[in-house]
């Protein structure tokens, strides 16, 4: 009664098992996608309003008298870039109108 499978020890398996594994990697792969697009299509456009974001505190700090140099080094951007984004001059307004 029953030899023929006294020497099996797994059972086989249930097509609900099944099924939640294949859920589970489905939804591995949905994240796997979200993340790719988040990284990508998405990232472009944070990024670039991070970037505006940055620039206008990096102008306002030379605005108020903070070094072109300083802030260069405190965001490790070259001096030249810095400078570039506050406009040529590295003179503050007060040294401006003091001169001119």
């Amino acid at each position: 009664m029953g030899d023929s499978l006294a020497g099996t020890t797994t059972p086989a398996p249930r097509p609900r098992a099944l099924t939640e594994t294949l859920r589970h990697w489905q939804g591995r792969t949905l994240l796997w996608t979200a993340k790719t697009l988040q990284n990508t299509i998405v990232g472009r456009h944070r990024r670039k309003a991070l970037t505006a974001q940055r620039n206008r505190a990096i102008r306002a700090a030379h605005a108020r008298g903070v070094p072109a140099a300083t802030i260069a080094k405190a965001v490790d951007l070259a001096p030249s870039t810095v400078t570039g984004i506050c406009g040529k001059s590295t003179a503050t307004p007060d040294q401006k109108t003091a001169e001119g």
